[in-house]
């Protein structure tokens, strides 16, 4: 994550109290948040496969080749000190093989839309981040279709906090949130009801020799109702996010399931460039 550059923050003053030791995509959590004429943006593209999808009614449909591949857009952008705006925005190709058929959609995903704000003056960064996920999707085409994303509406309170050390170039940081889903679509689309959960993000990073930064993280959805459909998961990978200039970076980032519920055990690669003005 950009926001990682800043190592020297003061030692963070708890340890991590989670199982998750995540990845989010190196943009999409922390604490650090950014002032007007601030931004980072990055363009991606990430690959993602499994042995089963869910469809657009929230049931997870095992034995099947999925792929999906999504080209995303994502930026953050001050608009005051210590407040800004996020957005994600993805464009998807998802298809899945069972037995001698092949079912494929292409089109847009769930964007993604938060505030961010740093009210709070302390020795280490901390944050509160608003954020609701849309659906720029109707319902698949057949229920074999793969669902690119859940439906309905969602809305996310995260608290974050995170830090460097003094003496060595590591950094870490905890987000943890509720998630409320709720039943509003767009159009005539009915969905389930799905139960609400608590999300957690954490990463762990390295700079190495002042070059490129290692990172290794978790994200995590828990339901607070164990039913037939709600989601929960875990995924943990690696990042590496390599600066070209003061302006550039190239970042990779790639994660496994190692737990789900209701949920894909798949694996994903990704790459993007990003553009950054601190």
């Amino acid at each position: 994550m950009t926001k990682s550059l800043v190592l020297r923050l003061g030692l963070f003053p708890f340890v991590l109290a989670i199982l998750v030791f995540t990845l989010p995509t190196p943009a999409e959590a922390g604490p650090w948040t950014k002032s007007a004429g601030e931004y980072y943006v990055k363009i991606g593209e990430s690959l993602y496969r499994a042995t089963s999808h869910r469809t657009g009614s929230g049931l997870l449909i095992s034995g099947t080749d999925y792929l999906s591949a999504t080209t995303y857009g994502y930026a953050e952008v001050g608009v005051w000190d210590d407040l800004h705006l996020q957005a994600y925005i993805p464009l998807m190709y998802a298809r899945t093989t069972p037995g001698n058929e092949t079912f494929s959609d292409f089109g847009m995903g769930d964007a993604r839309f938060a505030v961010q704000h740093s009210p709070l003056d302390l020795a280490f960064p901390t944050s509160i981040r608003l954020e609701t996920k849309i659906p720029l999707y109707g319902e698949p085409a057949t229920p074999q279709t793969p669902a690119r994303g859940g439906q309905q509406v969602d809305f996310s309170l995260w608290l974050s906090a995170g830090g460097g050390f003094s003496n060595i170039p590591l950094y870490l940081y905890l987000d943890a949130g509720y998630q409320h889903r709720t039943s509003w679509t767009f159009g005539d689309t009915v969905v389930p009801e799905y139960s609400d959960g608590i999300v957690t993000l954490a990463q762990v990073g390295y700079n190495v020799m002042d070059t490129f930064i290692l990172a290794v993280g978790t994200s995590g959805v828990i339901a607070l109702e164990q039913d037939q459909i709600s989601e929960s998961y875990i995924t943990v990978g690696p990042s590496v996010f390599w600066p070209l200039t003061d302006l550039l970076a190239i970042e990779f980032d790639s994660y496994f399931t190692p737990y789900s519920r209701n949920s894909a055990e798949g694996w994903s690669v990704g790459m993007g460039l990003s553009f950054r003005r601190d």
